[in-house]
């Protein structure tokens, strides 16, 4: 299977190769294209410990592939990824240039791998959704009436130059701080006055643009995409995105109100049961999963007041399970199918 990664040299796209040259999904691959901009055309990229040129992305030089990975902003996808398919490729696409599209399905295989049909572009959702939606799947059957949802998200979702930005705010501030008393310190923070705001020592409450309601795009993001992949319209989400000073990891602080009085046990039971998902009675931070492929559910509890509400604390590797994992769990959907009956 010949198998292209467009966006090679980003964030996701070096994940991407990475989870592939792993050996650890049911894919078979035959030859791997590395495609990136312009600048990067003509150098080398790793894969596995073997150097692959990098070729640019162009109209002229589409290459025949079987699956391609698009991890590329909306616009590029929106250009290129149907020149692919009618070079014959089927394209996983990372972006959010397809998923409110009726057309194209909005897929995490563990919950409705059914919905992509034939298909020849399929959407991966954003990654908060991915891991809140893991997590609700199975609980379904309770009855869901509203979700109340606060992401804390990681700055990687934000790409290498916000990765960068940080280091160098990290760098600047300590130097700052070196010669400052504790008054300094818990004073005014030397970049309270920077657009957009500070990364370092900071916690900002705004991902994406804002809307006409007042919401940011990150926040509907979460809300259409859960709606979509969970096939419940008319599920009531409120959300609130918060980028916060972690390299990687996305957290989620959930609250989902059922329409009968929850027990703890049968929603352990029912998440264990669920493939991808790790039910924990400890408490789990973003040092416990980065790297995991895994969607890790801790601080379980119903309210004390009201037992047909039920908080947890949802956390995820944006860039695996949130990103370049789930867009290959979609590719190993594909392969199985077409190799059984």
């Amino acid at each position: 299977m010949k198998i292209a990664v467009v966006g090679a040299t980003g964030l996701v796209g070096t994940i991407l190769l990475d989870e592939l040259a792993s050996g650890d999904f049911d894919i078979p691959i035959d030859e791997i294209v590395p495609i990136a901009s312009e600048s990067s055309a003509g150098n080398f990229i790793d894969f596995g410990g073997k150097m692959l040129e990098i070729i640019p992305l162009r109209k002229k030089n589409i290459p025949k592939v079987d699956i391609a990975f698009f991890a590329v902003g909306d616009e590029l996808s929106k250009r290129f990824a149907p020149l692919f398919v009618e070079s014959g490729a089927t394209v996983i696409d990372k972006s959010n240039a397809f998923r409110r599209d009726k057309n194209v399905p909005l897929i995490v295989p563990e919950i409705n791998f059914y919905a992509i049909g034939d298909a020849k572009i399929i959407a991966s959702p954003n990654c908060s959704t991915i891991q809140l939606a893991m997590v609700l799947a199975p609980l379904k059957k309770f009855v869901i009436k509203s979700v109340y949802a606060s992401t804390y998200q990681a700055i990687s979702g934000a790409g290498k130059k916000a990765i960068i930005r940080f280091l160098e705010e990290w760098e600047d501030i300590w130097e700052y701080f070196e010669n400052a008393d504790i008054t300094d310190i818990v004073g005014e923070h030397p970049y309270s006055h920077f657009e957009p705001p500070a990364i370092f020592a900071n916690i900002v409450p705004q991902i994406g643009k804002i809307l006409d309601d007042g919401s940011f795009t990150e926040e509907d993001k979460l809300r259409y995409e859960t709606r979509k992949i969970l096939d419940m319209p008319n599920l009531f989400i409120a959300a609130t995105a918060v980028r916060v000073p972690v390299l990687n990891v996305h957290s989620e602080a959930v609250s989902v109100e059922f329409d009968a009085p929850v027990e703890i046990e049968e929603l352990r039971n029912a998440l264990d049961k669920m493939a991808g998902i790790v039910p924990s009675e400890d408490v789990i931070t973003p040092a416990d999963v980065s790297s995991s492929r895994k969607v890790f559910v801790s601080r379980l509890r119903t309210d004390a007041e009201r037992k047909n509400i039920a908080s947890m604390w949802i956390m995820a590797d944006n860039l695996r399970k949130g990103a370049a994992t789930n867009a290959i769990q979609i590719a190993e959907t594909l392969v199985r199918r077409k190799i059984k009956p």
